[in-house]
């Protein structure tokens, strides 16, 4: 049953970092897509400088806010594959004392 949680503990890890990942990229995608792009806008260039100036920064942040997230997740799963795997532990060590004979 431990294998089982554990199993299932790295599929939770895996699957949390590819929508990080996705996220991320994403993010940075759109990001840039949108910084390369911000003097095709018929507006005056100070707004242009300010959208560049925008969507370099909140890529720049959001790529770091996707990461914390992450790794917060990432804790998230391991602490519960270990309460996971600590109960597995504790029902297999009650049956193996249920079926003992006093």
């Amino acid at each position: 049953m431990r294998k089982l949680v554990w199993f299932a503990t790295i599929a939770a890890i895996a699957v949390w970092s590819l929508v990080a990942w996705a996220a991320h990229w994403l993010l940075g995608f759109g990001g840039t897509a949108l910084s390369s792009n911000a003097d095709a806008l018929p507006v005056d260039p100070l707004a242009v400088e300010w959208i560049w100036w925008l969507s370099t920064i909140g890529t720049s942040v959001g790529e770091w806010i996707v990461i914390a997230v992450w790794a917060l997740g990432l804790l998230a799963i391991v602490t519960l594959g270990f309460v996971g795997a600590k109960f597995a532990a504790a029902g297999k060590l009650n049956n193996f004392r249920s079926r003992m004979k006093y």
